[in-house]
C-alpha cells in the first residue's frame, strides 16, 4: 500500500468513525445540544480532525441525513427481474419498516422535525434531497412495472405518493408522535392490506383473489 492509499484509508476511516459518533450525538441529543467536541472525543479524534472533515456541525448534520438516505436505492428501490409486482411492492415496503426502525430514521425524523423553527433549511434539504428522492425512486420502480405490463398506464407520481402515504399511516407517523411506538405483530398483514389496495386500483390483471371468486360466483 503507497502512503498515498495509506492516507486516503485513514482519512476514511476518521471521516466514518466521525459520523457514527455524529449520529449517536444527533439521535441522543438533539441537533442544537450535540456538541462538536463531544463528537470528537467519541469518535476518537481531535476536534480539529472533525473540522477537516466538515467545516460546522450543519454540515455533519447534513452528512449524516444524506448517509442515512445513501444506498436506499440499492436496497429498497429495485425492480427484481422475474418478480411480480405484489412481490416487487412487498418486498420495498418491508425493507422500508426495517430502515425506519432498526436504522433509527423514524429517530432521525424527530430529530429534523424539532428543529425546523430554528433550521427550517436543514429540514427544507433533508425534506428535498430524503424524503422526495424517495418518491423519486419508487416512482421509478412504478414506471418500470408499467413498462412490463404488471401495472396499467397512470399518473404514476401520483400513484408513489398513495402507495408510500398507506405505509407511512403504519411505520412513520405513529412513531414520530410516540417515543414507545414499537413495530405490531401484525405489521406484515397491514404491509399487504396497503399493497392490495394498491393493486386495486393500478394493476393491469384483476388480482387473483378477485379472480377466485369470480371462479367460485360462477360454479
Amino acid at each position: 500500500m503507497g502512503l498515498a492509499t495509506y492516507r486516503k484509508s485513514v482519512s476514511e476511516t476518521k471521516r466514518a468513525a466521525i459520523l457514527k459518533a455524529a449520529r449517536t450525538n444527533f439521535l441522543r441529543d438533539g441537533y442544537s445540544r450535540a456538541a462538536m467536541a463531544e463528537i470528537a472525543r467519541e469518535a476518537d479524534v481531535s476536534t480539529a480532525t472533525l473540522y477537516k472533515h466538515f467545516a460546522s456541525k450543519e454540515m455533519l448534520f447534513a452528512a449524516v441525513v444524506h448517509e442515512a438516505y445513501a444506498g436506499t436505492e440499492a436496497t429498497i428501490f429495485v425492480d427484481a427481474p422475474g418478480k411480480p409486482a405484489r412481490t416487487v411492492l412487498h418486498n420495498i415496503a418491508l425493507v422500508y419498516t426495517r430502515l425506519q426502525f432498526d436504522e433509527q430514521m423514524n429517530d432521525l425524523l424527530r430529530v429534523v422535525i424539532a428543529e425546523v423553527p430554528s433550521a427550517p433549511h436543514l429540514a427544507r434539504e433533508v425534506y428535498e434531497n430524503g424524503v422526495l428522492e424517495r418518491y423519486r425512486q419508487l416512482q421509478a420502480v412504478v414506471d418500470s412495472l408499467v413498462a412490463r405490463g404488471e401495472l396499467k398506464p397512470h399518473d404514476t407520481q401520483s400513484s408513489a405518493l398513495h402507495l408510500a402515504g398507506m405505509v407511512k399511516e403504519f411505520v412513520v407517523w405513529p412513531s414520530l408522535f410516540a417515543l414507545d411506538f414499537k413495530r405490531s405483530e401484525d405489521m406484515d398483514r397491514k404491509l399487504e392490506a396497503c399493497i392490495d389496495a394498491y393493486l386495486d386500483l393500478y394493476a393491469a390483471r384483476p388480482l387473483e383473489r378477485d379472480r377466485i371468486q369470480e371462479n367460485t360466483r360462477g360454479t
